[in-house]
């Protein structure tokens, strides 16, 4: 924080626009006040945080450690004694934190273990704010599952784990309820693969300050179209699609977003039909969910604006 001489002529930040410049969910934040005193904002006269500058960057020197498997104990410690040089290498000597929790992950799927899944999960998640988590750790250890699911036992293994892991974020995006005035994007699945990107996108989605609806299980196209048009919750849709869409798909999304009249982002296709699908007026979003989740915002708001 600023000292008592420049304070009067300091910017101040409420915490969404600090969520968003971060990339941390204001849960998180929150939660390291609490826990760590790692911050300490200002309030306003209603009890709304303010954050400065320096708070933004102290923030954004914790993730570069969380990034490298830091814990935020430890990063916080490191912090404190100035012990944290971010251009340093860890050491073998000092393996990433995230080798260790990957070592765990592999334990348990490999004898289909899940007390020891569901605790590798729970530390993971009280150390490391939930979007890393996935980023460094969940989402490249299910990758890497699926990649090896015709080895022996491999399928077995990919869906014990994709079970827990979808359950988890399904869990995690319900949580936090969302307020009247957010906008609310509809998520679903038009497929019969995994949820585990979708719900990805829509923890990210949350994390920016817009709410997100979930309809779990496979859902038919001809649903969409009432659904959008009868029930006005949802200024755009998300709709996670093949990654092979057969030219009948493509023609009925297609028919869902010039009927509804609504944005409609499409995930899950092989990039190669981006332009195609782009040439039907629908809005394919790449492999990179950080990305994706900031064009639906900067869309949405710009729809409210």
């Amino acid at each position: 924080m600023t000292g008592n001489g420049s304070e009067s002529h300091a910017a101040y930040y409420p915490i969404r626009i600090v969520s968003a410049e971060t990339g941390i969910n204001a849960i998180t934040l929150r939660a390291w006040e609490r826990r760590y005193g790692l911050i300490e904002p200002k309030r306003t006269a209603k009890g709304h945080r303010l954050y400065t500058e320096q708070d933004i960057q102290l923030i954004k020197r914790v993730i570069a450690l969380l990034n490298r498997g830091i814990p935020i104990s430890q990063a916080q410690a490191m912090l404190a004694n100035g012990e944290a040089d971010l251009d340093t290498p860890l050491t073998a000597a000092k393996p990433s934190q995230w080798q260790h929790y990957r070592e765990l992950l592999q334990q348990a799927t490999q004898d289909f273990d899940d007390r020891l899944l569901a605790s590798t999960f729970d530390e993971v998640s009280q150390f490391f704010p939930v979007e890393l988590a996935l980023r460094f750790l969940f989402v490249p250890f299910y990758r890497q599952l699926r990649e090896n699911s015709t080895q022996t036992l491999g399928s077995a293994r990919l869906c014990f784990f994709t079970s827990f892991l979808q359950a988890r974020l399904a869990w995690r995006l319900s949580e936090s309820g969302t307020t009247p005035e957010q906008p609310r994007i509809l998520l679903a699945n038009c497929t019969r693969d995994s949820e585990i990107n979708l719900l990805l996108l829509g923890l990210l989605i949350r994390q920016l300050g817009l709410g997100a609806t979930r309809l779990s299980g496979l859902m038919a196209l001809e649903q969409i179209i009432p659904l959008l048009n009868e029930c006005r919750h949802w200024p755009v849709a998300i709709l996670q699609i093949e990654a092979t869409p057969s030219t009948e798909r493509i023609q009925q999304l297609h028919k869902i977003a010039a009927e509804t009249g609504c944005p409609l982002f499409v995930t899950g296709q092989s990039s190669e039909f981006d332009s195609q699908l782009r040439q039907q007026g629908l809005v394919p979003l790449g492999d990179d969910y950080q990305i994706a989740a900031l064009n639906v915002r900067d869309i949405v708001q710009g729809m409210t604006a």
